[in-house]
């Protein structure tokens, strides 16, 4: 067969084109009004990804709510970028400055990039999210390898609020049953969705979800309240007035994949679980000021406190900048809280708890699983609760309850009341199960176990493959632990 010029640039054609369809690499430009990070750059496959930035805390220093607007002064920019792949990558990502004492975290993904100066290049073989410090944690770059997305929806199909590429104010947004919500990538939404009495609902995405532009306490980025049958998925949320994901009395909700950054405010939790039940959060990435994933039993006008169970974590990635990671209270206005499961995820910073249980109500707490927790660098600076004129002026019984006393906890379980308390009778907590924990620091950590009274104990703790750098957990010295009398039936297997 004999091929004529044009032939042959026909044939080129189309292979070039067949090749750009089948590519393994989806990025996503950066709105106009976007600014760049200044500090690093980054290319997948050669292909150049947009870095955004978000504003973070850069030590913990806190004042308790209400009113009080964070200065920026204790705040600093981090910088975040996304692409989809459905293959293995090659990530090249420059800075500023030379890569001198990087880590790349989690550090149970093992990666150990190839370093030239400021430069450096990396694999990556399954979807996944990380973080590259270089020298220390401050002014990081937060990378999210999505799977390639699956089914995406389109602005044509019916009751789909849809955001494409670009800069949108829709204001505060109101989701009604059988409806989703789509942000594609590219698209940042400054905006606040609330999901009211409503089943059915969609909310994914590649895009972000951004509510800087409103004032502390004016809501959630996402609101989910009395609701059934919930998925979110794949979203960036960003810079919420005060928590970020929340949902109360709802049921058989799933988050999957979704990233949450630049929660620097006051008060600024990642997902509240509140008096809700069969809900799973996998595959996440949350950064957070306060609580990371936290699960609560409220006392609100005109409701009547759910019970919370049936709510599994699993395969996520928890930066925490002053609260804790993983938490079941301080509010636990429920009769109670059960069959919860946190497991196979990474713990990467944390400030004062990384897995804790603050029982300040009635709630008997119970079939409490941690399984599969790699916890690592807990952030020690020095810490300041109150108020910076009048630092006298911090109340010792809310440091004393809350166990902002001390960094570094691994895990604390106090039942007692507490400043947010609503109950006059106390709960149980009971059956708390810790398996393949490892912990790797220089700092030694503390564990504790408070009970209020012989009625009213901490009681059937396991301890199962708990490890402090490398060594196991066998009896309470081991542990550096703390308890009282109240505490009782801790078994080391």
């Amino acid at each position: 067969m004999k091929l004529t010029v044009n032939s042959i640039a026909i044939i080129g054609f189309l292979l070039a084109g067949l090749l750009q369809g089948c590519s393994q690499v989806t990025t996503y430009p950066g709105p106009a009004e976007e600014k760049a990070s200044p500090d690093f750059t980054v290319k997948v496959d050669g292909k150049e990804v947009f870095v955004y930035t978000a504003r973070v805390s850069a030590y913990p220093e806190n004042r308790v709510w209400p009113g009080y607007q964070r200065p920026l002064k204790q705040t600093e920019l981090s910088s975040f970028c996304y692409f989809d792949a459905d293959k293995t990558v090659t990530v090249e990502i420059e800075s500023k400055k030379k890569f001198e004492g990087l880590t790349v975290r989690p550090l149970s993904r093992n990666i150990r990039p190839a370093i030239d100066g400021n430069k450096i290049t990396f694999t990556l073989t399954t979807p996944c999210q990380l973080v590259i410090e270089a020298p220390d944690r401050h002014h990081a770059l937060h990378l999210f390898a999505n799977a390639k997305e699956e089914n995406p929806v389109r602005e044509s199909d019916n009751n789909v609020i849809y955001f494409g590429p670009g800069i949108h104010h829709p204001g505060i947004l109101e989701v009604k049953d059988n409806q989703t919500v789509y942000v594609a990538g590219g698209a940042v939404v400054h905006t606040l969705i609330k999901v009211q009495n409503a089943k059915n609902v969609t909310i994914k995405g590649r895009g972000i979800l951004d509510a800087s532009s409103f004032a502390r306490g004016a809501g959630n980025n996402i609101l989910i309240e009395n609701c059934e049958n919930i998925r979110i998925e794949g979203v960036i949320l960003r810079d919420p007035p005060a928590w970020s994901l929340t949902m109360y009395d709802s049921q058989n909700i799933t988050v999957d994949d979704i990233k949450l950054i630049g929660l620097w405010r006051y008060n600024a939790d990642g997902i509240d679980i509140v008096n809700s039940n069969h809900v799973e959060v996998k595959n996440s990435f949350v950064r957070a000021f306060d609580d990371c994933i936290v699960l609560k039993g409220m006392k609100r006008q005109n409701t009547v406190p759910k019970n919370v169970h049936d709510v599994y974590v699993d395969n996520c990635v928890i930066w925490n900048d002053w609260g804790r990671a993983f938490e079941i209270g301080a509010e636990t206005v429920a009769d109670s809280i059960y069959r919860c499961t946190f497991r196979n995820s990474d713990i990467i910073h944390f400030a004062h708890i990384a897995l804790g249980i603050q029982n300040g109500d009635r709630a008997r707490i119970f079939d409490i699983n941690y399984e599969n927790i790699r916890i690592e660098d807990p952030i020690t600076d020095q810490f300041f609760l109150g108020d910076p004129e009048n630092p006298e002026n911090v109340d010792p019984f809310l440091v004393e309850t809350s166990g902002l006393g001390v960094l570094g906890h691994l895990i604390w379980v106090y039942l007692n009341k507490n400043p947010y308390s609503k109950d006059n009778i106390r709960g149980n907590v009971f059956n708390i199960s810790y398996r393949d924990i490892k912990y790797t620091s220089a700092y030694m950590p503390q564990i504790t176990f408070i009970g209020y009274d012989s009625d009213h104990a901490v009681s059937g703790i396991t301890f199962d493959n708990v490890s402090i750098n490398g060594k196991k957990i066998r009896n309470v010295t081991d542990g550096n632990m703390k308890f009282n009398d109240y505490a009782k039936n801790i078994n080391f297997k």
